[in-house]
């Protein structure tokens, strides 16, 4: 009975001497977990668990400048948003980027024509026909059409205008462009619109004399008692209405006169 308790306790310090040469890797567990010995297999086991829960809460080794860089391009790729994205494959599969091919440049030359009274009234066509004015999109086709003027009037200077140009894109965007400085002698009061035609519904309140953007005497005097308009407008009834309006002045007695379209459409 003596000879078993020994040999039973030779087995175990055996196997407890496996689980340490295991723990430290002298021995590979795979050659260990082979043999017969229960005790030291379930050492082993225990070891095994113990050396995963370690190998799990270690924390990771630093990061080389290498990984970190790469790290960051992932990171940067990640965070594209979808409309990018979306249009970086339109430009791959176009060849081209859209909104680059859609955005419109106004080029205005340094040396203008010379501009006269009547020329403020179609400044836009004048310089256009002159060549001093164009636009172009990012695909060098012409887009001059969608140029748009708006005239200012200095009445501190008199004969002193200047005109912004702007262009409209294919999404609705106003562009506005280069702006130009004129002086023009007048010889007769000078007025002009908004707008030259003019839409609305039916039914709609709307007061023309709103649409009058410069009202201005020979001398720079601003104009108001002095302005008549001759016409029709039913605002209730569908239909295309003319409305014309006179400008006298008060300096050499001279006139002008300016016709405006307005457009009720049924509601």
């Amino acid at each position: 009975m003596k000879k078993f308790f020994k040999a039973l306790a030779v087995l175990i310090l055996i196997g407890h001497v496996f689980a340490l040469l295991i723990y430290a890797g002298i021995i590979p567990m795979e050659l260990f977990t082979g043999l017969h010995l229960p005790e030291a297999g379930r050492i082993a086991e225990l070891i095994l668990r113990i050396r995963e829960s370690e190998e799990a809460a270690s924390p990771a080794p630093p990061l080389t400048e290498e990984e970190k860089e790469d790290k960051e391009e992932t990171a940067e790729a990640a965070a594209v948003s979808p409309t990018e994205a979306l249009r970086e494959e339109e430009k791959d599969d176009a060849g081209e980027d859209p909104a680059q091919a859609d955005a419109i440049q106004i080029v205005l030359s340094e040396n203008l024509p010379e501009i006269t009274e009547a020329d403020l009234y179609d400044l836009t066509e004048v310089l256009i026909d002159a060549g001093a004015l164009k636009a172009v999109d990012g695909r060098g086709e012409d887009r001059s059409d969608r140029i748009v003027c708006e005239l200012a009037a200095d009445i501190e200077d008199p004969g002193h205008f200047t005109a912004v140009f702007s262009v409209q894109r294919e999404n609705g965007q106003i562009e506005r462009g280069p702006s130009a400085d004129m002086r023009v002698e007048l010889t007769e009061p000078f007025l002009a619109f908004r707008e030259e035609e003019v839409t609305l519904t039916a039914g709609e309140e709307y007061d023309p004399a709103r649409n009058i953007l410069i009202c201005m005497d020979v001398d720079g005097t601003v104009l108001t008692e002095f302005v008549a308009m001759d016409g029709y407008l039913d605002l209730d009834q569908p239909g295309d209405y003319e409305l014309r309006f006179y400008i006298y002045s008060r300096v050499n007695g001279s006139s002008a006169s300016r016709t405006m379209t307005v457009h009720v459409a049924e509601d």
